[in-house]
């Protein structure tokens, strides 16, 4: 049994080593992706002005008048007025063509309070400018920046292998023969000697003491990349977990879905209206509308929130409430669902975890390159005694 365990360790450790390498390296640095972004590029968070903002609507029909083969999708409004807002938006379809517009997604950064234009950037461009940096972090940790889901699907599929390879490699540390605990603490230990044996140590020994820290995170990137294929179902099987709103209307048939009934104002009042019925006191930051699905999402609260922000879905046409995600609120299932966000982010802890969270990145670093350097050494000794 033990020399299956390990070498499932061994060969699912050498399968993940490159891509946890990459996602605690990217990890690590996204644990203040907003603080970073923000001192890379303060004029795209800052404007200076002062009063009253403009509402919505009124930002979404500037930007939309000033490029006609755009729409905008998504919204992010801070509450400070001297704060800029953020504008996502993808091409119209073009009517001759049926086609949507040859233009790119592009994110637009807006004085809340004139309305002018102060930046813009292409969400997810490569690499490492200052404009560029933390949006491509952001999509190559989620995805590796693969089109389609083919990153969700391939980092999905490792959490799952790594949420796997925890237990495995905590049995691998059990020691063979009593007394159990007395053996056992010296897997805890890293002892001085030949590199080799270093090397070892530092690999079980940091992969016990942070056991307790890896197991959640893995298991929250399962529920990132994979929440209603793989995460979802597991979960409802002991308490009930709803499906998403895409999930939902996803399932639906075209006809079902209905057409867009009105814009970002009025959503952005029956956004309000929907808070107020459900008692929600933090403030609305974010707002969307799924074309594909005629439904708005609207957001609650701020990036730091230790618990995650609170959701809210609603019906494109007739702005019938469709779901909710609130924090504390649902079952078991549904709230263990909500934590995973603030736990593979550290917010869960407040400031204390999200640098919890940039040391875990780095060890996760450490422990897949100490586990490639221990198949690399043993896989030359084996080579010696066969020659």
């Amino acid at each position: 049994m033990r020399s299956i365990l390990l070498y499932l360790h061994r060969y699912i450790g050498l399968a993940m080593a490159l891509f946890l390498a990459l996602a605690g390296l990217t990890g690590s640095i996204l644990a203040f992706h907003h603080e970073l972004d923000e001192w890379l590029n303060p004029d795209l968070y800052h404007t200076g002005s002062s009063g009253p903002a403009l509402p919505p609507d009124q930002l979404v029909e500037r930007v939309e008048s000033a490029w006609p083969h755009m729409q905008v999708w998504y919204m992010e409004f801070p509450e400070e007025a001297d704060h800029a807002a953020m504008l996502a938006m993808v091409p119209r379809t073009n009517p001759e063509t049926s086609k949507p517009w040859p233009e790119k997604p592009i994110v637009r950064y807006l004085d809340q309070v004139t309305g002018e234009q102060v930046g813009e950037r292409y969400w997810g461009d490569c690499c490492f400018s200052r404009r560029n940096f933390v949006p491509f972090m952001l999509e190559f940790h989620y995805n590796l920046t693969l089109p389609g889901n083919w990153g969700l699907w391939l980092m999905g599929l490792v959490a799952i292998a790594w949420v796997l390879d925890c237990f495995i490699a905590l049995f691998l540390t059990f020691p063979r023969g009593k007394p159990f605990w007395q053996k056992w603490q010296r897997a805890w230990k890293i002892k001085r000697g030949h590199a080799t044996r270093v090397n070892l140590d530092i690999h079980r020994a940091s992969g016990l003491w942070l056991w307790l820290l890896l197991l959640p995170v893995a298991i929250s990137s399962v529920a990132m990349n994979l929440p209603e294929q793989v995460f979802k179902p597991v979960v409802s099987l002991a308490s009930p977990v709803k499906p998403s709103v895409y999930a939902a209307r996803g399932d639906l048939p075209a006809e079902e879905l209905g057409v867009t009934g009105y814009g970002y104002g009025e959503a952005y009042q029956l956004a309000m209206q929907h808070a107020r019925d459900l008692e929600l006191e933090e403030s609305i930051t974010e707002l969307y509308y799924s074309f594909e699905y005629n439904f708005y999402g609207a957001g609650f609260g701020d990036h730091a929130s230790n618990q995650g922000n609170a959701w809210i879905f609603f019906h494109g046409t007739d702005g019938q409430l469709l779901g909710k995600e609130i924090p504390g609120q649902g079952t078991l299932g549904e709230r263990f669902f909500q934590l995973q966000a603030p736990i593979h982010g550290g917010r869960i802890l407040g400031m204390p975890g999200r640098f919890l969270i940039a040391a875990l990145g780095l060890a996760i670093f450490v422990l897949s390159v100490t586990g490639v350097i221990i198949w690399w050494r043993k896989r030359q000794a084996r080579r010696l005694r066969r020659a």
